[in-house]
Parts: structure tokens; C-alpha cells; sequence
């Protein structure tokens, strides 16, 4: 493992992925610490993000891996395009946080045209996850949509947990 500085930043990502020796320790332009992968196969990035959270200080930065068409960026497009991405899966995993958190909820409860509503954003909201093609603008208006139709029925949640 070699430590990469700003100075790297305008190199490209293959020739990033070739250095041998650490350079600067100067990392002002990200907050994050970011993982540069090359060859590595999923069931290897899995178990090595395993490894990562069963460890006494587990990382918490973001893995890119290097594929055909990204070796040719700059670094900062790299990092610029990891970010945007790490972004998006965070809204991705709010938004099913959300879905998940009305199984077992009993709509019927609701007045007829609140479960609609609540209803048509849980299916807009399912089908684009299940679409994976979105921009974080697309994927934060719908988060904020089901977040807007859920209102109203924490009691149905409440109800269904002292039933358990």
C-alpha cells in the first residue's frame, strides 16, 4: 500500500496505479480517504471489505476499482466521480431504508386518498431502485417525496410493534 498526496492529483489513474514509493502526505483537497483497486475480482472486494469491517480501525473511505475506460482519468476525475457515486448509494440506501421501514404496515388504515399517495411513492421509489440508472437530484426528489407521503403514519409502525 503506497500513500498518494495532492501532487498526484493530475496524474492519471494508471500511471497512479504503478507507483511503487508513497509521495506527499499533503491531502487537503478531499476530506475522505479513498482505496485504488486494480484487478481484483468481486468476491475478493467483498472479502476484503469484510476483513475491513472486522477490523479494530475498519475503513470507512470509499473503494474504486479500475476498469477499462476510468484508467485514462486524472485522479481528481476519480475522486470527483467516486464522490458523486458514494453520494448517490447514500440516498440509495436511505430511500430503502424507507421502503423497508412499511413492510407490515397496514395501509388500510390510512384515509383512501393518503394510502394512494403513499402507495404510488412506494412503487415510484421501488421501481427506480430497481431501474439503477439515476442522478442524486433524481434519487434525493423521490427520497423526499416518500418522505412527504409517510407522514402521518407513525402510529400504523407503532401499532404493528407492540402486536410483535
Amino acid at each position: 500500500m503506497i500513500i498518494i498526496g495532492d501532487d498526484c492529483l493530475s496524474k492519471r489513474f494508471k500511471q497512479v496505479l504503478n507507483m511503487q514509493e508513497s509521495t506527499s502526505e499533503v491531502h487537503e483537497k478531499y476530506d475522505g480517504s479513498y482505496l485504488l483497486m486494480d484487478g481484483l475480482s468481486k468476491e475478493e472486494i467483498m472479502i476484503m471489505s469484510e476483513s475491513f469491517d472486522g477490523a479494530d480501525v475498519p475503513f470507512d473511505g470509499i473503494m474504486v476499482s479500475a476498469t477499462q475506460t476510468n484508467r485514462e482519468w486524472t485522479l481528481e476525475m476519480i475522486f470527483e466521480e467516486a464522490k458523486q457515486e458514494a453520494r448517490i448509494m447514500e440516498q440509495m440506501y436511505h430511500l430503502q431504508m424507507m421502503i423497508e421501514s412499511t413492510n407490515g404496515m397496514d395501509l388500510n388504515q390510512l384515509e383512501p386518498e393518503h394510502a394512494a399517495i403513499l402507495k404510488r411513492a412506494l412503487m415510484d421509489s421501488y421501481l427506480m431502485l430497481m431501474k439503477e440508472e439515476y442522478t442524486y437530484e433524481q434519487i434525493s426528489a423521490q427520497a423526499r417525496i416518500l418522505e412527504e407521503a409517510l407522514k402521518g403514519t407513525e402510529h400504523l409502525k407503532q401499532k404493528e410493534s407492540h402486536h410483535e
